[in-house]
């Protein structure tokens, strides 16, 4: 089994201007960030998206992306 070194993980809360909560959490590797960013309503209405995006210099660039990913994904109507 292959092991993955995780420098550093920090997981957050937020609610955004739709009033939905937002768990977001940014893993630091070694030569790469990745960002996981979901939402999970447990009433309803219930909603389960996810937006995931990984940066090599930028955590923060990877969370601008990753929100943008579950903001087109949630919202956006087809």
């Amino acid at each position: 089994m292959q092991t993955v070194d995780i420098i550093n993980r920090k997981v957050s809360q937020f609610i955004n201007e739709y009033n939905d909560e937002i768990e977001m959490e940014i893993i630091k590797y070694p030569d790469h960030y990745k960002v996981v960013v979901t939402i999970c309503q447990e009433e309803p209405p219930f909603k389960d998206f996810i937006g995931i995006w990984t940066d090599r210099r930028s955590a923060r660039r990877a969370a601008r992306k990753a929100l943008n990913a579950l903001y087109l994904e949630a919202y956006c109507e087809e």
